[in-house]
């Protein structure tokens, strides 16, 4: 999807900050020397993220097609438009353009009312009066799209899009947590011969991890300059920020947009994370591509507009931390929870247990920790709630009605569970990075 105004706006990625285009990949040598497609890790769209992404979008397409306004735009402070106070410039807008707004919007209550209507059918007892009413346009007035629309969908989209951010830092977090939680259970179930196999095994994964290409810090000049080498081949000596940026602007709008910085990454993320390497999460890789993506724009988006805009570019690449080839810290590296944090989920999780059994089922258990995380899963696969239920009935057909079942979590998708003698077993014959 475009970025407002044409990715030339200063207000555009305020708006939208990211496309839905698909950009390829290049291929890339393995740990073990072989070539293969290298894909980015699926991340939500803008569709999973905005409901009301079709009218964003519209709304964009309209407006980008008023040059003046566009100028405007272009000079507007950071201020101005994290407020909306440049919503105000839309009484500028030539009359050609505030008529497509008006049908626009026309168009998007009808699909609100449409929903509200098949909601309200669903039940008889659904309350209107406290329905939940869409923010990101004015529903008093709806003939004509005014600057109290536009002030509400610049409001509503950022602050859903640093929503998204903060729920997929959380999500991690649980992730990580029931990681722990899952391999001390496990441990609990062992004798102390097998929890000292269990642990020599998992020291050796984690050296195995560790042993990897230094990581540049994402966006400084050692990083851009392997990808000019490796990704663009081209001489390394003859690196040039203009040309860079050009050819790493795949869509030729003047902008990177997030899908095109998150391409940059592909060659660091490779030295870490491969999904054929049982050391390796493919979670974990999906989590640093976002972060490294969070730390660029941090440095580089100036006018935080969800956009690096050449000139931003070109004045990241002046400033001395460009220069600067810093080691960056990958996630496994940081702590992801409090030791507090560990003891409420974990608390949490045990009651769940407790209430199960109390419910009369067969005595629970959480799926044993699973030494090689999501190791079958291709780079950045999500399964949907729909495909994790399936998985798990799956499984659950497969167990003998006398054994204990897993405890399934309905946030974190569950592996086939483990004794302990099947844990230590899986952990063998584990290949060597080469």
């Amino acid at each position: 999807m475009k970025a407002l105004l044409g990715y030339g706006v200063v207000m555009a990625a305020m708006l939208v900050g990211w496309t839905i285009s698909i950009h390829a990949l290049p291929v890339t040598k393995t740990k073990k020397g072989e070539y293969e497609a290298t894909t980015a890790p699926e991340t939500p769209d803008v569709e999973t993220a905005l409901e009301y992404e079709r009218y964003l979008k519209e709304v964009v397409e309209a407006l980008e097609s008023d040059p003046d306004f566009r100028k405007k735009l272009d000079k507007a402070p950071e201020a101005d438009i994290r407020s909306g106070k440049i919503a105000q410039e839309l009484d500028y807008v030539n009359h050609h353009v505030r008529t497509k707004l008006d049908e626009i919007k026309r168009r998007e209550l009808e699909r609100l009312r449409t929903l509200a209507n098949k909601q309200y059918e669903l039940s008889n007892d659904i309350d209107r009066d406290h329905l939940k009413v869409p923010q990101h346009l004015n529903h008093a007035n709806e003939h004509s799209f005014e600057i109290e629309d536009l002030l509400k969908l610049i409001k509503k989209t950022s602050e859903d899009l640093a929503e998204a951010d903060r729920k997929r830092r959380a999500d991690f977090k649980e992730y990580e947590m029931q990681k722990e939680f899952e391999r001390e259970m496990a441990l609990q179930e062992m004798n102390e011969e097998q929890r000292k196999e269990f642990q020599r095994k998992q020291d050796e994964l984690k050296q195995k991890h560790k042993k990897h290409e230094k990581i540049h810090q994402p966006g400084n000049k050692a990083q851009l300059e392997e990808v000019w080498e490796k990704q663009d081949h081209m001489d390394r000596q003859d690196f040039d920020p203009h040309s860079f940026f050009m050819i790493h602007d795949v869509d030729g709008n003047g902008f990177w947009d997030e899908n095109e910085v998150k391409a940059l990454f592909i060659k660091e993320l490779d030295k870490v994370y491969q999904s054929n390497m049982p050391e390796d999460d493919m979670r974990e890789r999906a989590e640093e591509m976002e972060r490294m993506r969070e730390h660029v724009f941090q440095e580089s988006d100036t006018n935080r507009d969800g956009l690096i805009s050449f000139q931003e570019f070109l004045d990241q690449t002046k400033r001395e931390e460009f220069n600067r080839d810093s080691e960056w810290q990958t996630v496994d590296q940081q702590p992801q929870y409090t030791h507090e944090e560990y003891l409420e989920f974990e608390r949490r999780r045990k009651e769940e247990i407790d209430r199960m059994i109390a419910q009369g089922m067969n005595k629970q258990q959480p799926a044993a920790y699973n030494p090689l995380p999501q190791q079958q899963q291709p780079v950045g696969h999500n399964i949907s709630p729909q495909e994790q239920n399936n998985v798990r009935a799956a499984q659950q057909s497969q167990i003998a009605p006398n054994q204990p079942q897993p405890l399934l979590n309905n946030n974190i998708p569950q592996q086939q569970p483990l004794n302990a003698d099947a844990m230590l077993q899986s952990q063998q014959n584990i290949p060597n990075k080469q």
